[in-house]
């Protein structure tokens, strides 16, 4: 449950100036740069599996908005949304494993978090969604192990006429050498295509748009330092032509695909709001393949991204127990002071010059102190600055937070939080002040995200891009907000 407290400014009789309403925020969108994990949605999956050693067969149940507290949203519902199997036959070697999925699944590749997606809950390399087959090797050679991993795959598209995206072909390729089970480093090459004529029933400017390519390639490092921590460093490159064609069949950096909808790697790096198409769009001239560049021009879906991402997590009981006896490691069972560190920076290159050269950096930590089996106290604070050349952009979160287990290692998790929005412009200036500069398509205030559904979401709507205001978002957003979340994992 999340609540948004908001003011209304011109009550009509009968209604208080204080209103309670589903949050508007800028963060709470996964798809989008500005995410963080203060006030994530609801999400439910399962994973069904049967088998043998040898062969085990998975299928996966998805989905979000849960429609007894809401509304029925069919796309939010993914139903049976993987399907695969899993082959792992013994090779006779205790120190040789090959491991294969053929299907539907996701691989996941630039995890920071030591168990699972990190603070941002996202991917420096990419998190596939495919139909197609990995394969893995590893061998170990005393205490180095060494492994392998391939995949193809190829990802259908939305069909709506609305959605650039195209029938999409990905590989994908990494190696990694482990240590002693405390280093570990990694390099991966993820490149996905299209080659698809055009389909019946396109938008104008969708018909004779060439083919486009999304590739992400870099290394990171995992280091296990036991009583000093836990730190992941990664390093990516994302290279993008013409890429709005390209649908997901790679997400990476909160960008799905090249350009799903308004959810790709457009919208979220090269384009100034929501440009980046072939068509017209408020601030930029349209890119016309075969035609001269214009000085205004929109990206076009052209671009690159350089990222990194770190994190670092340390426990104090653990570094207690460890310099007690080196071999020991804490493992939950008593009081505990966790802090978690991270940070992630990109520099953007794009065809579009008002996002050229653009520098993004969001960073945070979270602090968590288990008092009692039952209960602990925490506070997370996060800083987030989506485009360097407008400071206006930028806004902090500050979440103090109650949370409740059954004992001190559980699979459950109760929290009770209260959330802090602190934006450098909350609310964009209207018209054309004499005083103020507009940059087209730029907007000097908190930007809303992109949101995968009208109307959900704060700036769901393109309606919010108008030619007099230079898209001033048609919704406040909130400065306080409560939630109260289960969680159960297993």
């Amino acid at each position: 449950m999340r609540v948004g407290i908001g003011h209304n400014d011109n009550p009509a009789p009968g209604q208080n100036s204080t209103s309670l309403h589903y949050p508007i925020i800028p963060d709470d969108q996964y798809l989008s740069w500005q995410h963080t994990r203060h006030n994530q949605k609801d999400w439910a999956e399962l994973f069904f599996s049967y088998g043998n050693s040898w062969a085990k067969g998975t299928v996966a149940l998805q989905g979000f908005n849960f429609t007894d507290a809401a509304w029925v949203d069919s796309p939010a519902q993914f139903g049976i949304s993987q399907g695969y199997l899993t082959l792992t036959p013994d090779l006779g070697y205790e120190n040789v494993r090959l491991i294969a999925k053929v299907g539907s699944f996701w691989n996941k590749y630039g995890t920071a978090g030591r168990y699972d997606a990190g603070e941002y809950d996202t991917y420096v390399f990419g998190r596939t969604h495919a139909m197609g087959e990995t394969v893995r090797a590893e061998i170990d050679i005393g205490d180095v192990t060494l492994g392998g991993e391939q995949g193809v795959g190829a990802k259908r598209p939305d069909p709506s006429t609305y959605n650039q995206a195209r029938f999409t072909m990905l590989h994908h390729e990494h190696a990694d050498l482990t240590y002693d089970k405390w280093l570990t480093v990694g390099a991966h090459y993820l490149y996905s295509w299209t080659g698809e004529e055009d389909r019946s029933g396109l938008q104008l400017g969708d018909v004779g748009l060439p083919n486009g390519s999304m590739g992400v390639y870099g290394g990171d490092l995992r280091l296990d330092a036991n009583a000093f921590g836990y730190l992941y460093l990664g390093y990516s490159h994302i290279s993008a032509k013409d890429s709005l064609t390209v649908a997901p069949a790679i997400e990476v950096l909160h960008a799905y695909g090249g350009g799903e909808f308004s959810l790709g790697l457009t919208n979220n790096y090269a384009a100034r709001g929501t440009s980046g198409t072939y068509l017209d769009s408020p601030g930029c001239t349209p890119v016309v393949p075969g035609t001269p560049p214009a000085a205004n021009r929109c990206s076009g879906g052209n671009g690159s991204v350089d990222t990194l991402l770190a994190q670092y997590e340390f426990s104090l009981a653990n570094f207690i127990t460890n310099t007690n006896d080196a071999s020991a490691r804490f493992w939950g069972e008593g009081p505990d002071l966790k802090i978690i560190i991270y940070g992630m920076y990109n520099k953007v290159s794009s065809l579009d010059p008002a996002m050229d050269g653009v520098s993004k950096l969001k960073y945070g930590t979270d602090v968590a102190w288990s008092a009692l089996s039952w209960l602990g106290v925490a506070l997370r604070a996060d800083r987030v600055q989506p485009n360097s050349n407008i400071p206006e952009q930028s806004f902090a979160i500050l979440s103090p937070r109650l949370f409740f287990r059954t004992k001190w290692v559980t699979h459950e998790e109760i929290q009770l939080q209260y959330s802090r929005y602190m934006y450098n412009q909350r609310t964009c200036a209207t018209g054309n002040p004499a005083n103020e500069v507009y940059e087209a398509g730029q907007e000097f205030c908190t930007q809303p995200a992109n949101a995968p559904v009208l109307p959900d979401g704060f700036g769901a709507t393109p309606a919010i891009y108008n030619a007099n205001s230079r898209g001033a978002p048609t919704t406040t957003p909130d400065v306080n907000v409560v939630k109260i979340q289960a969680s159960m994992w297993w």
